[in-house]
């Protein structure tokens, strides 16, 4: 795909990531689609922030209409917010132009990405396959599921046109490999798995029940690995007062400070959606509460001595790995089920 020119709706380390494996690291710019402002993608910056020179800054809608591939990801919530998509949406369609491409990077219920054809053809009066082309290329995919495209067919296109089948064979691998998670959870003693690992692929299984109907074995089995995320913050918290006790400190007088880097520009919001559900159950219970990167962590212990009431709950074995021989280990909560 050289010399191709894309877009990016939507700032997010994912959508980054499945742009460029699909142009293979050939520049592309991308709309904030806060802003609604785009400047070029930059592949030898390494933190995902948006450029804050004006000058460079290009109106989303000259940008959109100038692409010959539009990738649409806009950041989510953990629940599927479809009055959230279509208005991001309706924004693209109104300059979407014939011989493009529209790529959707979000992982949607079945039947999802056929709406959002209609919506398409509804504001800007294109017929999919015919004047652009619809493609589905969600995140955790490795390639493109579904296309809607009548001219000349590129190796990257979807083998299918059927966007519903391609939507369910998505969710039921989801399925599959968030059960593979869960066994191993119970297979290898309940002290294998970080918290900020476990919670990956929460918004893909919350689409399953919408897609298969409430009452379907499928749905429910998704529902019991959404439980058993979001009932995990049950079994850190009991390790945390296992450990107060063990300690002599007052759980009222205990100071907790969470270690677990979130990515800002993550498309799905679930890690940052569950930290924040563990802050809540925390500060019910003890003292304080502190987010501490791990940048952070590291210079608080050259610094200081922890305290006799302050604890680390660590969410990733990265950071577990990096101060674990700096801390007393009575001092360290992993944060693992």
């Amino acid at each position: 795909m050289k010399n191709t020119k894309a877009v990016l709706y939507g700032y997010s380390t994912e959508g980054i990531t499945l742009v460029n494996s699909m142009l293979k690291n050939e520049p592309f710019m991308i709309v904030d689609e806060n802003t609604r402002f785009a400047n070029p993608y930059e592949k030898n910056v390494t933190n995902t922030a948006f450029n804050s020179d004006i000058i460079d800054l290009i109106p989303g809608d000259i940008t959109i209409k100038d692409s010959n591939f539009v990738f649409f990801g806009p950041k989510l919530k953990v629940v599927s917010d479809w009055p959230f998509i279509t208005f991001h949406l309706k924004y693209v369609a109104g300059n979407i132009k014939k011989g493009q491409h529209f790529i959707n990077l979000l992982p949607v219920e079945i039947g999802k990405n056929e709406q959002m054809v209609e919506i398409i053809e509804a504001v800007s009066g294109l017929k999919a396959g015919k004047d652009f082309g619809f493609h589905y290329f969600p995140v955790g995919s490795p390639s493109v599921l579904a296309s809607s495209f009548e001219g000349k067919k590129e190796s990257w296109m979807g083998q299918t046109s059927d966007f519903n089948r391609a939507e369910e064979r998505f969710l039921l691998d989801a399925l599959d490999a968030f059960t593979e998670k869960f066994r191993k959870v119970w297979l290898k003693g309940k002290a294998q798995i970080f918290y900020s690992y476990y919670v990956r692929g929460y918004y893909t299984l919350s689409l399953i029940p919408n897609s298969f109907g409430k009452n379907s074995p499928v749905s429910g089995l998704s529902k019991i690995y959404m439980k058993s995320a979001e009932d995990f913050t049950l079994a850190i918290l009991d390790k945390i007062k296992e450990r107060v006790k063990t300690l002599s400190i007052k759980p009222t007088k205990a100071s907790v400070y969470l270690v677990w880097d979130v990515d800002a520009y993550e498309m799905l919001g679930e890690s940052e959606y569950f930290r924040a559900r563990l802050v809540e159950r925390l500060n019910e219970f003890f003292s304080q509460t502190k987010l501490l990167s791990i940048e952070r962590l590291e210079s608080y212990i050259l610094n200081y001595q922890l305290a006799k009431e302050e604890l680390l709950l660590i969410c990733d074995e990265i950071f577990e790995n990096r101060i674990k021989d700096k801390v007393d280990a009575q001092k360290i909560i992993r944060a693992t089920v």
